[in-house]
């Protein structure tokens, strides 16, 4: 068990690299996205629906859950995104009802 000295030296790093912009800046690959660039509306979101994760923490979890597969001897299929095309229909949407 870590002490509490290594404990605040840990929670000093962490306030180092929540304020590095270039670590904060949005990752997400779904530059269309309505809520790009909104990680905290992002993730209430999808925790809201717990129908999956955030795009951007994806590759995380996938890496380590095809492993994991591996050892059940099982495959791991990756879900189909939502297309561009669905993003534009949305805000086309958003334009007639203004």
């Amino acid at each position: 068990m870590r002490t509490k000295e290594e404990y605040y030296e840990s929670t000093l790093f962490n306030r180092k690299i929540a304020g590095d912009q270039e670590l904060t800046k949005c990752p997400c690959p779904r530059k269309l996205c309505e809520w790009i660039g909104k990680c905290k509306e992002c993730v209430a979101i999808h925790r809201y629906h717990k129908d999956h994760i955030p795009v951007c923490l994806q590759p995380l979890l996938n890496d380590n859950l095809k492993a994991l597969a591996l050892v059940g001897e099982l495959i791991a299929v990756e879900k189909e995104g939502t297309s561009d095309e669905y993003r534009l229909y949305v805000r086309e949407r958003d334009k007639n009802h203004e």
